[in-house]
């Protein structure tokens, strides 16, 4: 099992092989909107094969898909539904069952599908942008500090 120490000195050995600050940032940057998504199980895969494909760093990648993690969830998606009804301009009725069953849980999801994923998609690109923002600038301080010699 790995320490602290040990996890630790492997991230800063990750970032610092890739120095590139957009790729940095922009990693970061899919693994928030990824975060977003109401697809719980594909987060992470889905944001590697985006950062794979695209070479950005698979550290921040990571590090963006834990913004929105099991603690937050339920109210992110909860006020991103309700983005996504207001945007929609449609009110979803509370589902109600005679039976539980899966095709009756199925069919009752239905119509929270179109406004939850707007929701999601909508909120996720502006946190990724802000993500995006947000660690480019700490990465461009951090290796203006390091080239200067403070860091």
């Amino acid at each position: 099992m790995l320490g602290w120490g040990k996890i630790r000195k492997k991230l800063r050995d990750a970032i610092a092989a890739d120095s590139d600050e957009r790729s940095l940032a922009a990693g970061f940057a899919v693994g928030v909107f990824f975060s977003f998504t109401p697809l719980l199980s594909l987060h992470m895969v889905l944001a590697l094969i985006v950062a794979v494909i695209f070479r950005f760093n698979k550290v921040t990648t990571m590090a963006g898909v834990w913004v929105n993690n099991p603690y937050t969830m339920p109210f992110v998606f909860y006020g991103c539904f309700r983005f996504g009804e207001w945007i929609l301009r449609m009110r979803v009725p509370p589902p109600s069952f005679e039976r539980y069953t899966l095709k009756t849980v199925l069919k009752a999801a239905v119509p929270y599908a179109a406004p939850l994923f707007l929701g999601t998609t909508i909120v996720g690109l502006a946190a990724a942008a802000v993500g995006y923002a947000v660690v480019y600038r700490i990465a461009v301080r951090v290796k203006s500090a390091r080239r200067k010699g403070t860091i």
